[in-house]
């Protein structure tokens, strides 16, 4: 009788410390980061969320720029291979940008794929910011590359920002294929 209570107690024991780890990894927070050669770049993942983070010093120009998943879902239509129609969801993204030229801000800026919509004249309720990088740092301006799409397709509109060391800014569509 002692060694099936032992069993069964042992039993319990192995199944307490087992949900106890479960419920603990489902609220830590998980953290990757990344080191490149040029400034530094770290991504985060927090509660689902993806952060990500890139600081490039060049010249006279320092950009620090972080990409934030949003919490607003965008929806898209696919077909399955029997043909049948689905609906998935992905998150929209905005980039906080903040530079710097010769130690001076000259931009602090929220972007989101509404600062383009002059460009878009389709719903841009589809469409998800989905690139943005670093092209070009020069003497005198920093040019980004970002990239406006529907999700999971070719449906693409493209664009060169361009950040001059005076703050101002030109939006530049390059052509869609």
């Amino acid at each position: 009788m002692k060694i099936k209570q032992i069993k069964k107690l042992l039993l319990l024991l192995f199944v307490l410390i087992f949900v106890s780890y479960s419920c603990k990894n489902k609220t830590e927070n998980h953290i990757v980061e990344q080191k490149k050669t040029i400034g530094n770049e770290k991504s985060k993942i927090i509660s689902k969320n993806i952060i990500f983070k890139k600081d490039s010093t060049k010249g006279s120009f320092e950009i620090l720029y972080k990409i934030t998943t949003k919490k607003d879902s965008i929806s898209y239509q696919f077909f399955e291979d029997n043909g049948k129609k689905e609906t998935s969801y992905v998150k929209d993204n905005q980039i906080d940008l903040l530079i710097k030229y010769k130690k001076q801000i000259i931009l602090n800026n929220t972007i989101t794929k509404e600062k383009f919509k002059n460009f878009i004249n389709e719903n841009l309720d589809n469409y998800q910011l989905a690139i943005f990088n670093i092209n070009e740092i020069s003497n005198s301006s920093c040019n980004f590359f970002i990239n406006i799409c529907v999700p999971d397709s070719d449906n693409c509109f493209t664009f060169n920002y361009t950040i001059f060391s005076d703050g101002s800014e030109k939006i530049i569509e390059l052509e869609r294929n």
